[in-house]
């Protein structure tokens, strides 16, 4: 047995001896990849990564869920306090993820889950939902405009509220990025909701500006409706069965 071959099988011996994790089967080959088949591992965070290393896919809890990325470069998020996955193209830009969350205190309680992909340098473009707080429950599928110019100017003000030294502080940093987006034409505006609000399943079309047109829904008592709706938000005609 050659030195490197030893040296190998010193480092299974020792993946075994702390205990780490107990592989079914170890293939240590003496060039190329190593592959290793695990029964159950348990880790905080797992990062799916290309050979450049830039970020393909991570897996995390809420300690260590990373931040905001764009360019291969990280951006610390003002809010974010959730665990799940993130997706990430071939730039290194963040580009959705899956995430889930439920608080409770006392009797109050609020739960949440989406599935969302975003435009290219840009927020979420679609995405599956669903959120309830102390009863009321909305699910479905979004759509949103969003507009072209980048949005890397919002994570670096994202990182700064996320280190400034108080609630407050973070809060005027909030409003600036409010202000930034408000200048460069808006966030964007969701176009299209479809599923269940309250006790309504709906179909919810807008305009560019976000302002509801047209209103499809079955409501709690079984009633279907058609509603359109002026940029007043004035209901127009209803057609009714």
């Amino acid at each position: 047995m050659n030195g490197k071959r030893m040296g190998q099988m010193m480092l299974v011996a020792a993946g075994f001896a702390a205990g780490a994790a107990t592989p079914a089967a170890m293939v240590m080959a003496d060039a190329g990849a190593q592959v290793g088949v695990f029964d159950e591992i348990s880790v905080k965070r797992l990062n799916i990564v290309e050979s450049d290393g830039k970020y393909r896919l991570v897996l995390a809890n809420s300690e260590r869920f990373p931040g905001l990325f764009m360019g291969g470069k990280e951006y610390k998020h003002h809010s974010r306090d959730t665990g799940g996955m993130l997706f990430f193209n071939d730039e290194g830009d963040e580009v959705g993820g899956l995430t889930f969350d439920s608080k409770s205190v006392g009797d109050a309680r609020r739960a949440s889950a989406s599935l969302m992909f975003d435009q290219y340098k840009q927020d979420q473009t679609v995405g599956i939902q669903y959120a309830e707080a102390n009863g009321e429950r909305m699910a479905g599928l979004r759509v949103w405009d969003r507009p072209d110019w980048s949005i890397k100017p919002l994570m670096e003000m994202s990182e700064r509220a996320a280190k400034a030294p108080d609630e407050a502080g973070r809060d005027r940093i909030r409003e600036e990025m409010r202000a930034y987006a408000k200048a460069n034409g808006g966030a964007g505006a969701e176009r299209l909701f479809v599923g269940k609000a309250s006790e309504e399943a709906v179909v919810k079309l807008a305009d560019k500006d976000g302002r509801t047109r047209m209103l499809l829904k079955v409501g709690a008592t079984g009633e279907p409706s058609i509603e359109f709706l002026d940029a007043a938000g004035k209901v127009v005609k209803r057609i009714t069965q």
